[in-house]
């Protein structure tokens, strides 16, 4: 258990007047988006839905060396690999820019496919704070209070 983030935590205002079993629902409850790596099946069913996959397909003829072909088969290669897609990672905002660019894709589909990270998650989980119950509250409060 990460003490020091659910104590961080408890010491937040809205805790304060909270009973220890509230406290502990509330920590429970709580969500936050984080940023995950989004599967490439996924984002190639988004890409086909946009319409961004037919404008991919026909900017990269095979013979074209020119660079919204070399764009475009780039993306569509990557799309159709089986691992997870990092769309924060500096290769694929560059790919994605690059896309725009030459007019493979809007900035609101690319806006509509980078969402496709974007998830939201229990704070306990992201923060590796566990479980929290009421004896979690109770100590984590001595440890604030300097107890």
């Amino acid at each position: 258990m990460n003490e020091a983030a659910l104590d961080a935590e408890l010491s937040l205002p809205e805790y304060q007047a909270l009973s220890d079993q509230d406290a502990a629902d509330a920590v429970m409850a709580k969500a936050q988006n984080v940023r995950r790596p989004v599967d490439s099946g996924v984002l190639m069913d988004a890409a086909m839905g946009l319409g961004i996959w037919e404008r991919l397909e026909a900017a990269a003829p095979s013979a074209s060396t020119d660079p919204p072909a070399r764009y475009a088969r780039t993306m569509m290669t990557r799309l159709k690999e089986t691992r997870p897609v990092n769309l924060d990672h500096p290769s694929v905002i560059a790919l994605v820019q690059n896309c725009i660019q030459y007019n493979l894709m809007t900035q609101a589909e690319a806006d509509t496919l980078n969402a496709l990270g974007t998830v939201s998650a229990r704070w306990v989980d992201v923060n590796d704070v566990g479980e929290v119950g009421i004896g979690a509250v109770i100590n984590s409060r001595r440890r604030i209070a300097g107890a």
